[in-house]
């Protein structure tokens, strides 16, 4: 077995022995999700696809960090703290990381990756933190006065750790619910929301027989939510000026064609000659293969996803 398979293998079982890892009940987490997802657990639905783990069992580590470090420390600054509590309330359980009751303070932590602190924090996020705020106030504890979100990207240092608070919302979080209820009074699957290529098959325990993801023959998708939609437009918008720099760089260079020199400002304008791209010669390669009657020896590369938005 190869070391990097070991290491997943070894992780993989570790996690699976934890407490939350066996739970079978749909989390906070989930809601907000994807509906066919969600009612697959709700149905029990036997789960089929292996899925990438390791994501996943990064959050939990460093979320096991936090708690030790929190646990040794935080008295100097709270008499009474909550760390990764375990509530349950009117069918819906969550684990909240982290509440500080003399404040009222509902946090959430959340690792992520640089380029997507830009859309933190999402709706279903949001959903998730206030639902702990709405199980926290059933539970007979101090009412929440806020909630915190604090981002963590994986592949970012500590000055780009992110936070976004805000009052706690009731109605928030009876959104989240009527969310839950409606894919409960579901009796046949709702229909897919991501796409089988790029998340279902990598990501969803139940991809396969029970969801094959969704399909392009399936009929257009209203987006909703006003930062993907941000997200969107903002894209389009970057591409087209990528355009028209590249369009504008163009012309620069041609105009500065024969100039060489230094600006009074220190800008160095010079030429110089780069050797052409060496190719393969695939004819003569061609030829070569058929003449020994040998098949031509492709290479392929990894699949990658190509996103359009226009």
């Amino acid at each position: 077995m190869k070391i990097n398979e070991l290491l997943v293998k070894t992780l993989t079982t570790y996690d699976a022995d934890r407490k939350r890892s066996q739970q079978t009940q749909v989390g906070v987490s989930q809601i907000g999700g994807c509906r066919r997802q969600v009612w697959h657990q709700l149905q029990n639905t036997p789960k089929e696809n292996d899925t990438l783990k390791l994501p996943a069992l990064m959050g939990t580590a460093i979320h096991k960090m936090i708690e030790t470090a929190f646990a040794q420390t935080i008295e100097q600054e709270w008499a009474d703290y909550w760390l990764e509590e375990e509530l349950e309330y009117d069918g819906i359980k969550g684990h909240v990381d982290m509440y500080i009751p003399a404040i009222g303070a509902v946090i959430d932590w959340k690792t992520t990756k640089l380029r997507n602190l830009d859309y933190f924090p999402s709706k279903q996020q949001r959903w998730q933190v206030q639902l702990y705020g709405w199980l926290i106030k059933h539970a007979g504890a101090s009412d929440p006065k806020t909630v915190t979100l604090v981002a963590i990207p994986r592949d970012g240092d500590e000055r780009n750790i992110k936070i976004h608070t805000e009052e706690y919302n009731e109605d928030i979080a009876l959104e989240a619910i009527a969310w839950y209820r409606e894919v409960q009074s579901f009796d046949i699957a709702p229909e897919p929301e991501r796409y089988a290529a790029q998340f279902c098959q990598h990501y969803c325990s139940y991809f396969g027989q029970a969801c094959g993801g969704k399909g392009k023959a399936q009929e257009v998708v209203t987006i909703s939510d006003s930062k993907q939609i941000e997200a969107a437009k903002k894209y389009v918008e970057v591409s087209s000026r990528i355009k028209e720099l590249e369009n504008e760089k163009d012309a620069i260079k041609a105009f500065l064609e024969n100039t060489e020199g230094v600006t009074p400002d220190g800008i160095k304008v010079a030429w110089s000659q780069t050797a052409g791209r060496k190719m393969l010669d695939e004819e003569y390669v061609a030829y070569f293969f058929e003449k020994h009657q040998e098949p031509l020896p492709f290479k392929q590369g990894q699949p990658s996803m190509r996103l359009v938005v226009k």
